[in-house]
């Protein structure tokens, strides 16, 4: 875990950028990936560790689930690397993030067969994300044009609710099993959430071939639009490269 940990993050330094291009998120063999996300904000990596120096990773909101979870409908095209819940990229020397997944993991692939049934909430989606992305551009703060009845003024809403710190014991340890390629250590079973705090990352290890991810951020996905999970977590192993995410529900 980091000893750097800002919190309710409402105003920019110079390691935060909103609202990046999606053509700089991800590779360009894979620009179908654009279909299934919003992009929210790219962070420095070098904030938490100057030898990242030069890394940025993105956060980014999936237009699915309508309803349930991620991937919990298209077990078939499932990998190592994808699981309900969870999916990974990872990071090229360019700062893109190439998808270690099947594009059939996503239910609104064409080898799915989907029928355009989720379109009408798409767009919705889309809309707000435009709207907010406008009002940042203009005045530099994020506000959610979702939430607003007519005359009233916008709210700020935090660019990221944490950065660094450490792993938080909630429902996204417990909601579905991690990727294969991965593992997941908790804490003993029954042990009090009092005595987590004096855990580093409250005793939640994840790792790739014995390499730690580290906890970078988390955020709303409505912030920034009008849907998403109640915290999108971003983790990375710098080893390899890999940003994994998955998504917590209260």
């Amino acid at each position: 875990m980091f000893a750097f940990h800002q919190e309710d993050i409402q105003t920019l330094e110079e390691y935060l950028h909103p609202f990046p291009r999606m053509e700089d998120i991800f590779v360009p063999e894979q620009s179908w990936l654009k279909a299934h996300f919003l992009p929210l904000i790219s962070i420095d990596l070098s904030v938490l560790n100057p030898e990242w120096q030069g890394q940025t990773v993105h956060m980014i909101n999936p237009f699915e689930p309508y309803e349930g979870l991620i991937g919990d409908e298209t077990e078939a095209h499932h990998n190592e690397f994808t699981a309900t819940n969870w999916l990974a990229f990872r990071l090229r020397e360019d700062n893109r993030y190439e998808f270690l997944g099947n594009e059939g993991f996503f239910m609104r692939s064409p080898v799915n067969g989907y029928g355009g049934e989720m379109e009408e909430y798409v767009e919705e989606m889309r809309d707000c994300h435009q709207k907010n992305r406008e009002y940042f551009e203009k005045h530099g703060i994020l506000v959610n044009f979702r939430w607003l009845e007519d005359g009233e003024e916008p709210e700020r809403e935090n660019f990221l609710a944490e950065l660094g710190g450490g792993f938080l014991y909630s429902n996204w340890t417990e909601t579905s099993e991690i990727p294969k390629a991965f593992t997941l250590t908790l804490p003993p079973a029954g042990m009090k959430l009092v005595d987590l705090d004096e855990l580093p990352d409250n005793g939640i290890e994840i790792a790739y071939n014995g390499n730690p991810f580290h906890y970078i951020a988390g955020v709303a996905g409505y912030n920034y639009c009008s849907s998403g999970a109640d915290m999108i977590l971003l983790m990375y192993e710098p080893v390899s490269r890999i940003v994994l995410f998955t998504f917590d529900y209260s």
